[in-house]
């Protein structure tokens, strides 16, 4: 369900970054990737308040600290990848368009991606389950 959701970030943003690919289709199939290292990012989200909150179901009753743990987690992972593709890997640079975060030097997209994405995947995960739309385990 996350997935999905980071696949149309991804490509709703590709205009903030620079690739050496010229084309805007090799760009939209190279989002590909980097939404399902977008997907491990919401794993270890969620698998950090199921260890913090010793409850696997914690997601569809989050309250304050949860969405706080969404908060904190979603950041950190967003900047440690930001960083680490920058100026470790240089798997890729960001466009004029892409606003900064001083304190962190990376971009506001990526690091907005990994806050917004997950709270929002929550609310819907909550929505459904209220819904009964997903198997109630």
């Amino acid at each position: 369900m996350a997935v999905p959701l980071h696949l149309i970030w991804e490509i709703a943003q590709i205009r903030a970054y620079e690739f050496p690919e010229t084309s805007l289709m090799t760009d939209v199939i190279g989002c590909f990737l980097p939404t399902l290292g977008d997907g491990l990012m919401m794993l270890i989200i969620f698998w950090t308040g199921w260890a913090v909150f010793r409850d696997s179901r914690w997601i569809l009753k989050p309250a304050l600290k949860g969405y706080v743990l969404i908060f904190v987690v979603g950041i950190l992972l967003a900047v440690i990848v930001e960083l680490n593709a920058l100026y470790l890997t240089g798997a890729w640079r960001y466009s004029e368009q892409m606003i900064a975060i001083p304190v962190f030097g990376v971009g506001l997209l990526p690091v907005l991606q990994m806050v917004v994405l997950p709270s929002a995947t929550a609310l819907l995960l909550q929505w459904m389950w209220r819904k009964g739309k997903m198997r109630r385990v």
